[in-house]
């Protein structure tokens, strides 16, 4: 029998001691239990933060309406799943319905749907052309048809696609597991499906002046409607609802942070006017006592 040395000692106790969970990106998203690092109001704190110019993040402040949300622990009452319902357009209104009793997605191993992320479609694409003036009535910036008829992707890329009138379309129901980052997609695969849900926002885009390539490019100001921040909430509650607990909000940028060739989106995102349009639809409950 060969004598220990003591670089065989200190092997063994390393192969004794209990791995760490790899985590991966800015807010460290943990392999096995496929969770951000921290409390529901240090991930949302995390995925919240401000997307700028190339991607760049920026810390905010955690509305209040949010921080109650992710503290309480609970889910939406029937009151406010009920509102949320209510204030969807037709036909989305009438398909929500349908399957308001259904579960949201869960991954292979039975964890349920528990992330919210918001893209912005970035399209259509306008190059060095100035954007439309009306860009919440243009019709060509809020038709729906490119992002499920093939144009981008054999299948629609997200869950729900919201036009900036208001409008909603379902890619996917929430109850099927899709995926819509690079985290998803390309670091964790297909375990990682079923544990977010995605709202992809219509903005277009074009490239910020003196440059020519789609690393710089930017959304317009405002980045998005009235309409678009009312029916994001609404999505939110009713998703939320169907999950069983509040998802936990963030932004595609912040959830693919730190990974190679992420997506800079949602560009000029004003998570305050968020905030208001969601606060009006949970506090209908404490209204009503």
């Amino acid at each position: 029998m060969r004598p220990l040395t003591i670089a065989s000692i200190f092997a063994a106790i390393l192969l004794a001691a209990p791995a760490s969970a790899e985590v991966v990106g800015g807010c460290k998203f943990d392999r096995d239990t496929l969770t951000f690092a921290g409390t529901p109001v240090e991930q949302a704190t995390c995925l919240l933060r401000k997307v700028k110019l190339r991607g760049a993040k920026e810390d905010q402040p955690l509305p209040p309406v949010i921080r109650q949300l992710m503290e309480s622990g609970g889910a939406p009452s029937a009151a406010q799943k009920e509102a949320a319902m209510a204030a969807f357009p037709q036909p989305y209104q009438a398909y929500a319905r349908q399957y308001a009793d259904w579960p949201a997605s869960k991954t292979e191993a039975g964890l349920s749907a528990l992330y919210f992320v918001i893209h912005d479609t970035s399209t259509p694409f306008y190059g060095a052309d100035k954007f439309p003036r009306r860009l919440d009535t243009d019709h060509r910036i809020n038709a729906f048809k490119p992002y499920l008829d093939g144009t981008f992707a054999k299948a629609p890329v997200a869950h729900i696609f919201l036009s900036r009138y208001g409008q909603i379309w379902a890619g996917h129901d929430f109850s099927e597991a899709w995926r819509a980052t690079k985290l998803e997609s390309r670091v964790i695969g297909p375990a990682a499906r079923g544990r977010f849900v995605h709202i992809e926002t219509i903005q277009p885009r074009r490239f910020i002046e003196g440059f020519t390539d789609r690393g710089n490019t930017h959304g317009p100001s405002p980045g998005f409607s009235k309409k678009q921040y009312r029916q994001l909430a609404a999505l939110y509650v009713y998703a939320s609802a169907r999950a069983g607990r509040w998802l936990i909000p963030g932004f595609h940028a912040t959830v693919d942070d730190q990974i190679p060739q992420a997506h800079d989106d949602p560009q000029n995102f004003e998570l305050k006017k968020f905030a208001k349009e969601l606060e009006k639809l949970v506090s209908l409950q404490q209204k009503r006592r």
